[in-house]
């Protein structure tokens, strides 16, 4: 067998490996941190190995690269990717585009810019290369170039996902506002419905669902027109409406004070989950992005201890204290938004009645947002996972926990849940 038969056959390994080994061993084994640590390690060591026989593997380079990416090794990912635009692989613009979000990552500004402006020459039409492009810029503090890049993602978007619609030309005189905006929960299904809504041909989508601007004191403080030039350019007299849906800002107090002052008069939905189903979802979410190497039954015993204890720091920023729990108690936060805008600008939705019957539940939104009655072809679920069961001791540990905040919040809403059923 001659070198370069053993270079692909070397490489197909490591594809094999990452492609069809690994997603079947994650999905069996929940805490797989050692599982994956060890598979992901036996395909970097075969995409090596092939570009070590072959110097211009170009999709070896460009798989490498993806891995180191998703690893977060952002210099030995930017060190492939450099390898594949060179070599010429096939998804070039893709590998331009991801070699200026690592050189980004770097902090490589000026690198970056170009890497995205190549990708961009490769491929025009793709509009989030503009928005990547307009977060550099910004980043870099070039403000002004940064929001003329968001505005031309948005008008490319819109002419994919809206192509009816003809958009006024931006200007930062004229930026839209948001019509609504999602504000909670995360891992209640918040992005199905922001998928759902978007699909509705008078609601625009922005150019990304979770713009984390009320709540997130970096992008806070790039300014409300930072803000507004993520959302497309929309005439009064076309009856298009727009909005985001950054599930944390139900958690946070200063994006209720900042939101309330800037749009008073903001449409506000709120998605509530089972307490215990989206604090076990949560979980599983941080144990597969390995941001928790816990047992499930450790962090939630601990998170209680905690919790109780009030010994919690920085709680909804991490998955390794107590923000599996807190974010499920949804009372507390949920009046504190209340408390501030008025009720009848709040909608409030229950996950389970959005999935069990969603054409019902979603032309309720369509009607609170004041557009007509709309019929989605598919209603998916965008994203479902499964974890194995809980132990009924575990569940019912849950359920003890959750039942006085559940109590409070029917209470407070004049609504039954019947999350205890």
């Amino acid at each position: 067998m001659n070198q370069k038969m053993i270079d692909v056959q070397v490489f197909n390994l490591g594809c094999f490996l990452q492609d069809q080994l690994l997603p079947k061993q994650l999905k069996k084994l929940r805490q797989h941190n050692l599982v994956q640590l060890y598979i992901e390690a036996a395909v970097i060591y075969c995409y090596r190995w092939s570009t070590w026989l072959n110097p211009s593997f170009a999709e070896a380079h460009y798989r490498l690269a993806r891995l180191f990416q998703k690893q977060k090794k952002w210099q030995k990912a930017a060190t492939a990717f450099e390898q594949a635009t060179k070599s010429g692989c096939s998804k070039l613009a893709d590998a331009h585009c991801n070699l200026g979000r690592v050189l980004f990552k770097l902090e490589r500004y000026e690198e970056s810019i170009v890497a995205l402006n190549k990708a961009i020459e490769l491929a025009p039409e793709e509009y989030w290369y503009y928005r990547i492009l307009g977060d550099v810029w910004s980043e870099k503090g070039g403000l002004a170039e940064g929001i003329k890049n968001y505005q031309i993602a948005s008008q490319k978007q819109i002419r994919n996902t809206h192509p009816h619609v003809m958009l006024k030309l931006p200007t930062e005189q004229h930026l839209s506002a948001p019509n609504f905006i999602i504000i909670g929960q995360p891992k209640c299904g918040t992005s199905s419905l922001y998928s759902y809504l978007t699909q509705h041909p008078q609601i625009l989508p922005a150019i990304e669902k979770e713009i984390r601007f009320w709540s997130f004191k970096p992008n806070f403080e790039k300014g409300l027109d930072w803000y507004l030039a993520h959302f497309p350019a929309i005439a009064s007299e076309q009856g298009l409406i727009t909005g985001e849906a950054t599930p944390g800002y139900l958690d946070s107090p200063p994006a209720a004070d900042s939101l309330l002052q800037e749009f008073p008069h903001m449409k506000l939905i709120v998605v509530l989950r089972n307490p215990v189903d989206r604090a076990l979802s949560h979980y599983y979410m941080c144990t597969r992005q390995s941001r928790d190497k816990r047992s499930l039954e450790k962090a939630i015993l601990s998170g209680i201890k905690d919790v109780n204890n009030k010994s919690y720091l920085n709680l909804f920023n991490n998955c390794k204290i107590s923000s599996y729990l807190k974010r499920s108690q949804y009372i507390e936060n949920l009046s504190r938004w209340m408390e501030l805008f008025s009720k009848e600008q709040f909608l409030i939705i229950k996950s389970e009645d959005l999935f069990a019957e969603p054409a019902t539940i979603i032309n309720q939104v369509f009607n609170f947002l004041g557009v007509e009655p709309y019929e989605l072809q598919v209603y998916s679920n965008k994203t479902k996972n499964s974890y194995p069961p809980i132990s009924p001791s575990m569940r019912q540990t849950l359920n003890d926990y959750f039942r006085p905040f559940n109590q409070q919040l029917e209470e407070y809403l004049d609504r039954k849940f019947d999350w205890d059923c």
